[in-house]
């Protein structure tokens, strides 16, 4: 779907179901990485632009539904992984790994989690892991609301200083997701050569 016709679709309704939809398309990023959001939140700062709708409510929507959608997943990691990865036989899938994730956590956890809405396509993993990990729940919610507000404020105030500008705010996050994918898919290759490397001096 074009950010054109997202745009007919949010202009065409009340304030009310605006609110709703952004909320929602917020939300559904969460659980479907391919999902529209950031085109969707866009399309609502467009609109408040126009003055049909406030920025503080565009914002507030957006936050409120990544927040719900990241938890929704923490809590599925939290209550149901953790005792898999405890109970599993698997040499990947074990108690070993639970503990390192839980150890990672530890040490990266608040900067991970703050920055985790700017992950595109992984922040889903974090939050699960976040649960795997036992983050406590006061914690990951705090983090997460904190995370949401940076990444989304960041979109909407970009869309005031460009004065709706959305062409060019869609081309700056799609050029900086495509140099997020290169740098994680290099950290990738250097794991996995180092991991060979060592295997084979062993």
């Amino acid at each position: 779907m074009s950010f054109d016709q997202i745009l007919e679709i949010i202009r065409s309704q009340n304030e009310f179901i605006i609110y709703a939809i952004l909320l929602l398309g917020a939300f559904m990023e969460n659980l479907f990485p391919p999902f529209p959001g950031d085109a969707t939140l866009l399309a609502g700062a467009f609109v408040a632009g126009e003055g049909n709708i406030g920025y503080i409510g565009v914002l507030t929507s957006v936050t409120v539904g990544g927040v719900a959608g990241g938890m929704m997943l923490y809590f599925l990691g939290r209550s149901k992984g953790r005792s898999y990865f405890i109970r599993s036989r698997y040499k990947y899938f074990g108690k070993s790994n639970l503990l390192k994730v839980e150890s990672l956590f530890q040490k990266y956890g608040i900067t991970v989690l703050v920055f985790s809405r700017f992950f595109a396509g992984v922040r889903s993993a974090i939050s699960i892991a976040a649960g795997l990990g036992d983050v406590r729940p006061a914690r990951m919610l705090i983090l997460t609301i904190i995370s949401n507000l940076l990444w989304c404020g960041l979109l909407v105030g970009l869309m005031i200083y460009t004065k709706s500008n959305w062409r060019e705010i869609l081309d700056l996050v799609k050029n900086y997701h495509m140099l997020l994918f290169g740098v994680i898919a290099l950290v990738i290759v250097i794991w996995v050569v180092t991991k060979l490397w060592t295997k084979k001096r062993k």
